[in-house]
């Protein structure tokens, strides 16, 4: 019996390093993610064909669109309306960490421990109201950047069938159905759209100033190009610079709908330079 267990124990020492070392690599795996931005220009998603580009003396060519839709299947109430982060949406954030942290120490009979720090950009603020309904002012990670990703989306796929036509027309065995097939553009991407904040926040804790920074996040949800990993972020920032609230009302609030073009537009310009094969 003991040099059963003896056996056992040398058994489980020699498998050690080699659980070690499998620990490392898959940690290396996880962590040590490749870049998705495209090292060669024509290896970018912008660099991808436009759809009528294409032509064949057989006729087919890629035919259809892409949409790009949206991850998540359901957001929180007024995600999709401009909301405005102010001082005192701090100021309470503050005074409820201190109150949680007094409460939390009282109950565990110990010293009275400080607020956590935090970021002003953790806060998501509250609507404006009067903006409420607005198209032209809500979230345009919920409309205009998948749009404006879909066409882009459908020069990707197109250059995909686009190949794929071509092996057909090389090989043979295939059929008039089997090009028809090829032909058709999938109707929806496989990256989808996570949108992000849409607001404008406060510039300055301290002071008098109304300045006011108008902020736009989104990411796209590409696939990994490691086999059973899952869906890797590309994300884009747009930050304006910081305008007098007043400036922002102004004229119907022309501000916000320049600002608004501008983080749309940068958004795809950042997104389109990753890599078209992890679309």
């Amino acid at each position: 019996m003991r040099r059963k267990e003896e056996k056992t124990s040398a058994h489980a020492a020699a498998m050690r390093p080699v659980a070690l070392g499998a620990a490392l690599l898959l940690s290396a795996c996880v962590t040590t993610q490749p870049p998705l931005a495209a090292k060669l220009p024509q290896e970018a998603a912008v660099a991808a064909p436009a759809l009528g580009s294409y032509a064949a003396a057989d006729g087919f060519v890629p035919v259809g669109k892409t949409e790009v839709r949206l991850r998540g299947k359901s957001y929180p109430e007024g995600f999709d309306q401009l909301r405005v982060v102010r001082r005192d949406h701090t100021g309470g954030a503050v005074a409820a960490q201190v109150a949680i942290s007094v409460l939390a120490s009282a109950v565990a009979g110990g010293t009275v421990v400080g607020a956590q720090g935090f970021s002003k950009d953790d806060l998501s603020g509250d609507p404006v109201t009067e903006l409420a309904g607005q198209a032209w002012a809500g979230n345009p990670g919920m409309k205009e950047l998948p749009e404006a990703l879909g066409d882009i989306a459908t020069r990707v796929y197109a250059a995909r069938a686009w190949k794929e036509l071509q092996r057909g027309g090389s090989e043979t065995g295939w059929t008039r159905e089997d090009m028809e097939s090829a032909a058709r553009l999938p109707a929806v991407a496989d990256a989808p759209v996570n949108p992000g904040p849409w607001r404008l926040i406060y510039e300055n804790l301290s002071g008098t100033d109304e300045l006011y920074r108008l902020q736009f996040r989104a990411g796209l949800a590409l696939a990994s190009p490691r086999f059973g990993l899952p869906p890797m972020p590309a994300n884009c920032f747009y930050q304006s610079e910081p305008v007098a609230w007043t400036a922002w009302k102004a004229d119907n609030w022309q501000r916000l709908r320049e600002e608004r073009a501008k983080a749309v537009d940068q958004c795809v310009s950042t997104l389109a330079q990753t890599r078209a094969d992890l679309w």
